[in-house]
């Protein structure tokens, strides 16, 4: 990473593990859909679904998401962790609340969901405590750091407005409307999701395609256009509109994503490397699901007219899958064989430079094998989202089969790159568990 601070890196022990199970979240979300039935289709509100969709969102992307801010933040934007204890105990409370309240959401239980919300809520506010030192929100210098500063102003908005759904489930205070569940859905979704895949995009994708000659031009006003649709659209959405509001806040809604695709574009055009890598086609592959995702969007918010009375949740349900699954979801998969490369590397390797043979970056993960199972998750998604456009489960239990088998690969081959010994290396001493300090 440009500009790291070696001093400031956290050890690789702290990072690695959220980075790892991330894959673990996608796979539990492609297992519940595997697995569901016309259900699913019927209402976009199914046990089925809302579970799905928080072990994808808060078991996988979030919890990659962690990991990679504990490791960008001190290293690259300057900040710094208040304590590398506090972050091991809020990896442990994640790993073992998030599991906790997806099954209490599938199961419907609202006196679990509330209990399981607590742990989730407590790993939260401990990975917001050194999240916002780490970022060091106060100064929004640069547009990476103020993509991520936003992104976490919308988590804890996410967050409070979830809390509040799982109270008034088990209290009854108000009902819980479709309109309050999609605007949650959307702060997450657009505010915390995308506002954080699109600023690590504006580091991430110059320095791993050789990016020289080329400033980002629209990243100021891809923030304001995406916080601002976020924040105000979820709103809108909570009162539950009639079809010209939804429109229009599907609209607003597509202004920040399509600005950074332009950057993205540009950047990807102006590289020095001139062979895509599989960092470089995830990039591609997710705006082309975020071009999905936007139209799928309008038609969900036209309704009734293009909505199948027997299966009325299908194109939501579609929409949904693309952007998790796709626009946020295929952007980690390809980022994440090389930021955990890259940490390997720094902390293991870099001593022996010049002591040695030491391996490269792309000596420690198989670029074919990587973009196989780039594939795979991408196919998965695809036939999912076709299988709930079509209103066809067997699509979609497929799809979401498919999806399952490549987060356990993922998995497989992110654990082989943090536990193989890598052969390119002269190594001084074993690599076991003593590594991951």
């Amino acid at each position: 990473m440009t500009g790291l601070n070696s001093s400031s890196s956290p050890p690789l022990g702290l990072v690695a593990p959220f980075l790892l199970v991330a894959p673990l979240g996608l796979f539990a979300a492609g297992v519940l859909l595997a697995t569901t039935d016309a259900s699913s289709l019927a209402g976009i509100n199914a046990p089925r679904n809302v579970a799905a969709a928080h072990a994808a969102i808060i078991g996988g992307l979030t919890t990659a998401i962690m990991g990679a801010i504990y490791q960008l933040g001190p290293a690259v934007l300057g900040g710094r962790l208040l304590s590398e204890r506090l972050a091991r105990i809020q990896f442990g409370l994640h790993a073992v609340s998030v599991p906790g309240f997806v099954w209490a959401l599938l199961e419907w239980n609202p006196a679990w969901m509330s209990v399981a919300a607590v742990g989730v809520v407590a790993s939260l506010v401990l990975f917001l405590i050194n999240a916002v030192a780490a970022v060091d929100v106060r100064r929004p210098n640069s547009v990476t750091r103020a993509h991520l500063s936003a992104a976490l102003a919308m988590l804890v908005i996410t967050a409070s407005f979830g809390v509040t759904w799982v109270g008034t489930l088990e209290h009854l205070w108000f009902p819980v409307t479709l309109g309050r569940l999609s605007g949650h859905a959307h702060m997450g979704l657009l505010g915390w999701l995308g506002l954080t895949m699109m600023g690590v995009s504006y580091q991430l994708v110059p320095m791993f395609n050789m990016v020289q000659k080329r400033e980002p031009r629209l990243g100021w006003a891809a923030l304001a256009a995406t916080c601002g649709s976020a924040l105000v659209g979820g709103l809108v959405l909570m009162s539950d509109p009639g079809r010209g509001l939804r429109m229009s806040v599907a609209a607003a809604m597509a202004v920040g994503p399509a600005l950074w695709s332009i950057d993205m574009l540009r950047l990807l055009l102006a590289r020095s490397r001139r062979t895509l890598d599989v960092q470089g086609k995830a990039t591609l592959v997710s705006l082309g699901f975020l071009a999905a995702t936007v139209a799928l969007g309008f038609v969900a918010a036209i309704g009734e007219p293009l909505r199948d009375a027997d299966h009325s949740a299908n194109w939501q349900l579609a929409y949904g899958i693309c952007g998790i699954g796709g626009w946020a979801g295929v952007m980690w998969v390809g980022n994440s064989y090389k930021i955990l490369p890259f940490l390997v590397w720094y902390h293991r390797y870099r001593f022996l430079a010049g002591k040695g043979r030491v391996p490269m970056i792309n000596d420690m993960y198989d670029d074919r094998l990587a973009t196989a199972i780039l594939w795979g998750h991408a196919g998965g998604v695809a036939v999912m989202a076709a299988g709930a456009g079509l209103a066809n489960l067997t699509l979609l239990r497929a799809g979401a089969g498919l999806l399952a088998a490549a987060a356990v690969a993922h998995f497989g081959t992110l654990g082989h790159i943090l536990f193989a010994p890598h052969a390119a290396a002269t190594i001084t001493k074993p690599l076991g568990r003593g590594a991951l300090r």
